[in-house]
């Protein structure tokens, strides 16, 4: 039985020799990073570094890895807004966006994806606030490079970045009811 045991635990020692490396045996685990990734280390919880493009050993020990895609990434979006002239517009447009800082993304938020939906919604929201109808439909060019740059600073945040902002078409639904206070019975006394 003994002489069993020791065969079947020479095997194995012998076979995590072969796959592995000699390296495995000493506690070591191989992480490969693709050129588009960082991976980052986390040893019980707190971090610990980025790991760059490239083969890289690290210690079996409690460490943790999240692979952080870095590759670009297109969002569109089909979205009502209403303009400073308080005219309904309804916009199409795409943002193109990307992680710069992939500890910053991985940690700020749960969904980095779901932020920047959010973050690139609100800042259309706010650029179309302050530009009347008329100007948002006849100047794409100029709308999407107010949003562009206001879409940089609300995702710098979460490590990432707005690469490029189209504004594709815009629609007018007609001008937003104004609700008179005196026929709602709210009068000011």
């Amino acid at each position: 039985m003994i002489v069993i045991a020791v065969i079947a635990g020479a095997w194995a020692w012998i076979s995590t020799l072969f796959r592995k490396g000699m390296t495995a045996l000493l506690g070591f685990e191989r992480v490969g990073v693709q050129s588009f990734e960082t991976v980052l280390l986390y040893r019980n919880g707190w971090f610990e570094k980025a790991l760059p493009p490239g083969r890289h050993w690290i210690g079996a020990g409690s460490r943790q890895v999240a692979r952080i895609d870095k590759r670009p990434e297109v969002f569109r979006f089909a979205q009502g807004a209403v303009s400073a002239d308080r005219m309904a517009v309804h916009l199409v447009y795409v943002a193109r966006t990307q992680i710069v800082d992939a500890r910053a993304s991985f940690e700020s938020t749960q969904n980095y994806r779901d932020e920047i939906s959010i973050r690139v919604q609100s800042v259309v929201k706010a650029v179309c606030s302050r530009k009347p109808r008329l100007e948002i439909q006849m100047d794409h060019q100029s709308f999407s490079n107010n949003a562009q740059k206001a879409a940089n600073q609300a995702l710098r945040a979460i490590g990432c970045e707005c690469l490029t902002f189209e504004l594709l078409q815009v629609d007018s639904a007609g001008p937003i009811a104004e609700f008179d206070t005196r026929r709602m019975g709210f009068a000011a006394e």
